[in-house]
């Protein structure tokens, strides 16, 4: 039986667009008369993703910032954090200042921070950060911060993560998409957010379905009995994966794949 399920959202349950099916609501309310959790699991900032499932929010938990905030969308609160080390946090900051055409934003639970006017870090951090604030200095910043995201929009892979290796061995360094790779603390992941919401809600891996299609999943689904790589998520992702999408997400797999197999509606 299954009694929680855990989506990502960019590539797996949202459109390329950005958009979300309409269908998403009612089957989020489907779920809970069933009793069967909705979690929601990104790199995007807690705030920005309770504003996405605003009609259904408050009947879900959020795996945010890539598992560095995890919150309780009942009580709109935040059950546990991992911010990072000032003095740490502030080398890895000035490490991609020296990258050319990188740009870096500073999440911290409820807000995030960036000091660029650049119409390429503003377009690209409009979908995932819905309260942002531009500031002088990233590094004179007194709240804690959870997460470094880094953009590069010619490929973080190659042209960021390089640069970060010598910190490799005390962060976490997630190639999170294509143009952004995210920094957080060792061991920091969304697989740490699943394994405290199952021993939060006494839920069993057995017990769990989660979808996914991007590297930074790739913990998540090692958490999850019932695990789907998206037919369009990368190879490595589908090699680890108990089962692989029919649809992309473009498709909607993740609605098909609940109402097939989960509210038996096929």
């Amino acid at each position: 039986m299954i009694r929680m399920i855990i989506t990502d959202l960019d590539g797996t349950l949202l459109h390329n667009d950005k958009s979300m099916s309409r269908e998403i609501f009612p089957l989020i309310r489907q779920l809970r008369e069933q009793g069967i959790c909705f979690v929601a699991a990104s790199g995007r900032q807690y705030a920005s993703l309770r504003e996405d499932f605003l009609p259904e929010a408050e009947n879900m938990y959020f795996i945010a910032e890539n598992g560095a905030v995890l919150a309780d969308g009942h009580t709109n609160s935040i059950i546990d954090l991992h911010p990072l080390p000032v003095e740490e946090r502030n080398r890895l900051i000035q490490t991609a200042r020296c990258i050319p055409n990188t740009f870096v934003v500073a999440c911290a639970p409820t807000n995030a921070y960036y000091e660029s006017d650049d119409p390429i870090l503003l377009d690209n951090i409009a979908p995932y950060y819905h309260r942002c604030q531009k500031v002088d200095d990233l590094t004179v910043i007194q709240e804690e911060v959870v997460k470094l995201a880094i953009l590069n929009i010619h490929g973080t892979k190659q042209f960021v993560y390089p640069a970060f290796i010598p910190f490799a061995e005390k962060f976490n360094l997630a190639v999170s998409a294509f143009e952004w790779m995210d920094i957080m603390m060792p061991n920091v992941h969304k697989g740490l957010g699943v394994r405290q919401l199952q021993q939060r809600l006494h839920i069993k891996k057995e017990e769990t379905m989660a979808f996914g299609d991007f590297m930074n999943d790739y913990e998540l689904l090692q958490e999850a009995a019932h695990s789907y790589a998206m037919k369009n998520a990368i190879p490595e992702i589908k090699e680890i994966a108990a089962h692989i999408t029919e649809y992309t997400n473009e498709e909607d797999g993740v609605i098909r794949v609940i109402q097939d197999l989960v509210l038996n509606k096929k």
